[in-house]
């Protein structure tokens, strides 16, 4: 009988191990990440030592970080954030906007690409895309004084109106007539 147990034992941990797999699996390696890959080649390339520290802050969040970035939305209002594209989604870009609530955070599991403000970065009124490179915790608050959305990480891009496959709306009638679902919550 005991015989009969050690071998059952020993037969399920080989089938436990044969179909739990993938748990051992690593982290693909950073230097086959997009976001990595683009830091580095930029991070070669700067002279200017302010954008060199930005640069190496990017690529030290990205070795650091989690394979997704997340968003957490702190203004009182409603912030606009980029997402993987639904499968309701027939557009052409790359991505999807969705609403994320005043005091939410995306969910752990979503990988927040970047966020939209359209006042622009300054409040000067041009719209534009903030992208985030993976593994970002971005905290948006407004400031007080002047209503401007402030972040409490370096901006990796800022892409206009057709500097990338994002959707900027140009204008807020644009954006008011978009269906926006609400990005996953936490």
């Amino acid at each position: 009988m005991k015989l009969f147990q050690t071998v059952l034992f020993a037969l399920v941990m080989l089938v436990n191990l044969a179909i739990a797999q993938p748990s051992f699996a690593n982290k693909p390696p950073v230097t086959s990440n997009p976001d990595y890959i683009s830091v580095t080649e930029e991070l070669a390339k700067a002279t200017d030592p302010t954008e060199i520290a930005k640069l190496k802050f990017e690529k030290y969040i990205i070795e650091t970080g989690e394979s997704f970035a997340e968003c957490r939305n702190l203004t009182g209002s409603p912030l606009v954030v980029y997402g993987k594209k639904s499968k309701s989604d027939q557009s052409t870009f790359d991505n999807s906007l969705y609403t994320l609530p005043s005091d939410a955070t995306t969910n752990e599991d979503w990988n927040c690409q970047g966020v939209y403000l359209a006042k622009g970065l300054d409040n000067d009124g041009l719209p534009v895309a903030l992208k985030l490179v993976t593994g970002a915790k971005l905290v948006a608050t407004a400031n007080s004084e002047t209503g401007s959305v402030e972040l409490n990480i370096p901006v990796t891009k800022v892409l206009k109106t057709g500097e990338a496959n994002w959707l900027i709306p140009a204008t807020p009638e644009e954006l008011a007539v978009l269906t926006l679902s609400q990005a996953p919550l936490d």
